[in-house]
């Protein structure tokens, strides 16, 4: 059986693959990467153009026709639906 090399020698070995694989890191500091600022230019902005004024669709308004008119015609489900709400 080998014996397993240990001490400096396997830590300079480790060091020296590291340093192969990984790239140096760079200094970013004076990059503007930072993407806060942007999101909160483009939320004011967003915020800017927003109506006060809610839209429903109509599709909205048609189901809770329907839903109206089946709880006149069947007053029963009434408790169901509340039950389930």
């Amino acid at each position: 059986m080998k014996k397993q090399a240990t001490g400096n020698r396997d830590q300079g070995t480790v060091e020296r693959l590291l340093r192969q694989a990984l790239p140096p890191v760079q200094d970013h500091s004076g990059d503007s990467r930072d993407l806060w600022p942007a999101m909160q230019r483009r939320l004011r902005a967003e915020a800017a153009h927003v109506e006060a004024k809610m839209h429903v669709p109509w599709f909205d308004w048609a189901l809770a026709a329907c839903l109206v008119a089946l709880l006149a015609l069947f007053p029963a489900w009434i408790p169901v639906l509340l039950y389930y709400l």
